[in-house]
């Protein structure tokens, strides 16, 4: 596996309904395969690669991250923001940011009232996301004829090798469901089953992307490749972790969005034990993906997510492995190959 492209990915800057360098550099690679792209009216970037059989799915990730966008400049310069699907406003304190204006990237740091200065009831608490700000180190006449409200903010933070086979950095969620699926694509080059890989926006803010795109295909069955929250951490209960770092890749039986059919479940794990691919089941109360809105396409499209446990998600220090990624894609590589056996 080619590393340094998850690198290049997640280094891109792509809010929720601003995916547009994201969208460039996965249709370049895609391009680069001698394959045909196009963009719909949303924005997803689909494409579709023939297969030997008279079965096609679909392999789809989501391009965009979470984010920030300005909402207010203060008389002082200071930007008031909302965030862009779902961040805790833990993560946020202390961070720097890059305002993406029209007159081009502005370098900027969340800040809130020192500690040296709170009250003593303030101290030990979680800040609240209405008493953080972006300062851009401008004054406040400067600050508007730069910034304007409805920038949209994206968190820095360049990627990291940590000890082993871990890497740390932010938009893990989902560039490496995006990294995965090019790779199974370069890998695979006669494959059994037709594919039509979906590169879909604004997941991160109600799965928006994925249905309409959908719609738009004649598949028999879908699989969304996404990070999922790994909390196999200290102060959480081993049966709370949903998945583990090192586990291998996570196939979903059922999350807040979907449940997936049984015939497909013990097709993928029976695949998975045939080619000694590292899986474990995720069983998840809560969350959704992708999947959640394939497979209510049209009269309904068999659909599992396949997850890339990842702690820290949604924050710009995400943690995965490179392992559980490897397993991802030489799971995608044998069903591509291999087919499903539930499929008619």
């Amino acid at each position: 596996m080619d590393i340094s492209n998850l690198e290049k990915l997640t280094q891109l800057d792509g809010v929720s309904g601003r995916e547009d360098a994201v969208r460039g550099e996965i249709e370049a690679q895609l391009q680069a395969l001698g394959l045909q792209t196009r963009t719909d009216a949303l924005g997803n970037l689909i494409s579709y690669k023939d297969g030997t059989g008279p079965h096609k799915i679909i392999l789809c990730a989501h391009m965009d991250e979470v984010g920030l966008m300005v909402k207010y400049i203060s008389s002082a310069g200071f930007l008031s923001f909302i965030t862009v699907g779902g961040i805790d406003p833990r993560t946020l304190l202390a961070q720097r940011v890059t305002v993406h204006t029209s007159s081009g990237p502005v370098t900027g740091v969340i800040g809130t009232k020192p500690a040296h200065i709170t009250q003593e009831t303030e101290r030990g608490k979680a800040v609240p996301l209405s008493d953080l700000f972006i300062d851009i180190g401008m004054d406040g006449e400067e600050a508007a004829q730069i910034v304007s409200p409805g920038d949209f903010v994206t968190l820095q933070r360049p990627f990291a090798r940590l000890g082993g086979s871990r890497l740390c950095s932010k938009a893990f969620d989902d560039r490496v469901g995006c990294f995965c699926i090019l790779e199974a694509l370069k890998r695979v080059k006669k494959p059994l089953l037709g594919v039509h890989a979906v590169f879909s926006v604004q997941e991160e803010v109600g799965l928006r992307g994925a249905g309409t795109a959908a719609f738009g295909l004649q598949a028999d069955a879908a699989f969304a490749v996404d990070a999922t929250g790994a909390a196999d951490i200290p102060l959480c209960r081993p049966q709370d972790y949903l998945v583990c770092l090192g586990g291998g890749v996570g196939v979903s039986a059922i999350d807040a969005a979907t449940i997936t059919p049984k015939w497909m479940l013990d097709d993928i794990i029976s695949l998975c034990r045939a080619e000694n691919i590292r899986y474990q089941v995720r069983i998840a109360p809560r969350g959704g993906n992708d999947a959640g809105a394939i497979h209510r396409s049209r009269t309904g499209i068999a659909s599992c997510a396949l997850s890339i446990p990842t702690r820290n998600i949604h924050s710009n220090v995400e943690v995965t492995d490179i392992n559980d990624i490897r397993a991802a894609v030489d799971l995608l590589c044998a069903v591509l190959e291999k087919g499903l056996r539930g499929l008619k």
